[in-house]
């Protein structure tokens, strides 16, 4: 069935990316949850989402080769294959291969997260011919001839322990020079690099020239800690910051459960404390939790877009509704006043 374009009132700006006239929505959609992640999604939803996505002005897609081994690419291609492609904005990663599973087990792979996956078995692989391997699959699975952010994937030292000396090496030398021919080639507009460590990203600045940074949960209403150093150091090399996790694992949406998860583990009382704090002045302004952790990474100019994932259509939209909510100047102010955001912080 073709797709009925209905947009529905909201307007966002739309950023550049880096150095490059690629320019992107200030919300995007983060598809891993695609993938499957932590519990099946439905193909009929992710399409729902996708289109409500687009009514509603976001035009910009993140996936990867890990959200569901494969799954998350390819569901996103098929949910796209009715929209504009100019109109529209897609990130992929690198990092990962995926080798087909053991012929003789058909059934998918629940692993890493991710439930009833693709049969796939995923191997780390930062250089030159295992990324222009994955850009190739990547291409096919989401079924267009174009990616237009490219990112580096979890070449941290969290993700990578013991590995990690290589595969950065791998990825600074012989898979940036890729990254490059890629770009001069046009296969790919903007280029980049995605992880939990802003350090790591920080240490690039040694050998590659990158467009762009996906951040994953260090600027956020919880924790800034990128805003004295590496923030005013992207800005000088015109980097932008596309800023995910903002609900550093779900503790700024939920509250201070018992339960509460800070950064994939179990919060700490330290942090339960600094988020009922938060909580306490939301609520004395009459401000949504959610909608103050939406808000605040857009206030710092190095922050081009944030991408957030959601399982139900109507959860973007309510996301939607908290990004458009007004919140008062003094609210900002408050959080300031009582040290629970870092004072270089802009709130404006």
């Amino acid at each position: 069935m073709k797709f009925t374009y209905n947009p529905v009132g909201y307007k966002y700006e739309k950023n550049k990316v880096g150095n490059t006239n690629l320019k992107i929505s200030e919300i995007g959609l983060g598809c891993s949850g695609f993938g499957n992640l932590y519990s099946e999604i439905d193909i009929s939803e992710t399409k729902e989402i996708i289109n409500t996505a687009y009514n509603n002005g976001i035009k910009y897609f993140d996936t990867a080769p890990h959200y569901g081994a494969g799954l998350s690419e390819r569901r996103l291609g098929v949910d796209i294959s009715d929209l504009p492609r100019e109109d529209i904005v897609i990130s992929t990663k690198v990092g990962r291969l995926l080798k087909p599973n053991d012929p003789k087990n058909l059934s998918p792979i629940t692993a890493d997260g991710f439930v009833n996956a693709a049969p796939f078995n995923r191997v780390l692989d930062y250089t030159y011919d295992g990324i222009m391997r994955s850009v190739e699959d990547s291409l096919q699975r989401l079924g267009t001839n174009k990616i237009n952010i490219l990112n580096i994937h979890d070449v941290g030292k969290e993700t990578l322990g013991n590995e990690y000396n290589q595969h950065f090496k791998d990825a600074m030398s012989s898979g940036f020079k890729a990254l490059g021919e890629l770009k001069s080639a046009g296969v790919v507009d903007a280029i980049g690099l995605g992880c939990n460590e802003w350090e790591i990203m920080e240490e690039t600045f040694k050998y590659a020239d990158f467009d762009v940074f996906m951040l994953a949960g260090r600027y956020t209403l919880l924790e800034q800690s990128p805003i004295e150093r590496f923030f005013p150091e992207c800005l000088k090399r015109n980097i932008s910051i596309i800023d995910v996790g903002i609900f550093n694992s779900g503790i700024m949406a939920t509250g201070p459960t018992e339960n509460a998860m800070y950064n994939y583990a179990p919060a700490s009382d330290e942090i339960k404390n600094k988020v009922a704090k938060i909580y306490k002045i939301c609520d004395a302004f009459g401000v949504n939790p959610i909608a103050a952790a939406i808000q605040f990474p857009h206030f710092h100019p190095v922050v081009c877009s944030t991408a957030i994932g959601v399982r139900k259509a109507k959860n973007l939209k309510a996301d939607l509704e908290l990004f458009n909510a007004k919140i008062p100047h003094e609210f900002w102010v408050e959080l300031l006043e009582q040290d629970l955001i870092h004072p270089l912080s802009p709130i404006k």
